[in-house]
């Protein structure tokens, strides 16, 4: 059985453009009796004849002109199908899922580091915020790609590959009028026991969080919960309506309300390492982008 091709259609479309086998043959660069044997073969297939063979011109039969205007009306859908596979075949234009943690902030920079891989790899990223817990499960699950995570997390990582980012100081984040730390230019932790967090510890979560616990209980005291709490960025508001205080990281400082300081800790060198995780068994792209990555951040902290 012979199959159809897709020269087949292009040859066709193209003796019936030019009106002649001769000049066909000509603009392919293909012998004419190739030509000829080719559209014979493509009529034994359709099992219908798509030329009128009678008249030394080239003349489409009443089915060959519908079969013509289909072919030449979906050709151009063909081809873009093609090509959209194509590129996906290649990786290019496709869609990279990323999340990081709340306390990751996607500055500047990082954008400015994805958007270079983007254009050079003719692929996208789409961007969401996922604890480091559940970015985990959601890299295990396929939900997400690329996660960004400050560990320790409470998941097993066997499955994972990690790349270290970057690290940074944690900070109190305090309200600039502050009764106690308004002329303070650092705070030892244990100034912080009868002050009222407005995020606070959770117990079955590891990255930032445990990391505070930890301050925290080293100094003597449990964190005091405020009225208002939050673990995400919107606990820089309650700061700012002087509700309680926070241990956030240093970068921070770019989204700081006016009315928030940070200040260093005097007693504490308490370094949060951000993570670059992707799972092992991903393919080439996934892989190359989280080398990239890693690459661009080096370079970047070299530079700067």
């Amino acid at each position: 059985m012979v199959m159809l091709t897709l020269k087949q259609f292009q040859y066709f479309i193209k003796i019936v453009e030019e009106g002649s086998f001769t000049a066909a043959s000509e603009k392919l660069f293909i012998a004419q009796s190739a030509l000829s044997r080719q559209m014979k073969l493509l009529e034994e297939e359709i099992d219908f004849q798509l030329f009128d063979r009678t008249d030394k011109k080239v003349k489409l039969t009443t089915a060959g002109e519908v079969f013509y205007k289909k072919i030449k009306n979906n050709m151009h859908y063909l081809n873009e199908i093609i090509g959209v596979s194509k590129n996906i075949a290649e990786g290019k234009n496709r869609q990279i899922k990323i999340a990081h943690s709340s306390s990751i902030i996607m500055d500047e920079r990082k954008i400015h580091i994805l958007k270079e891989i983007s254009l050079a790899n003719h692929i996208n990223f789409e961007i969401n915020t996922l604890s480091s817990e559940h970015q985990i499960l959601a890299l295990m699950s396929g939900e997400i790609d690329i996660g960004l995570i400050r560990p320790p997390v409470r998941h097993t990582l066997d499955e994972l590959s990690i790349i270290k980012l970057y690290e940074e100081p944690l900070m109190v984040a305090v309200h600039v009028d502050h009764a106690k730390f308004a002329s303070k230019q650092e705070i030892q932790v244990k100034d912080l026991k009868d002050e009222y967090f407005v995020s606070t510890p959770h117990s079955k979560r590891g990255g930032l969080s445990y990391l505070v616990s930890n301050l925290c209980v080293g100094a003597g005291f449990w964190p005091k919960a405020a009225m208002i709490q939050s673990r995400k960025l919107s606990q820089l508001q309650l700061v700012a309506e002087n509700l309680g205080i926070s241990i956030v990281p240093q970068e921070f400082e770019k989204i700081l309300p006016h009315q928030v300081k940070l200040l260093p800790l005097a007693d504490y060198l308490s370094l949060s390492e951000v993570q670059l995780v992707y799972r092992k068994d991903h393919d080439e792209m996934i892989q190359r982008c989280a080398e990239q990555i890693h690459q661009m951040f080096y370079l970047k902290n070299e530079l700067a």
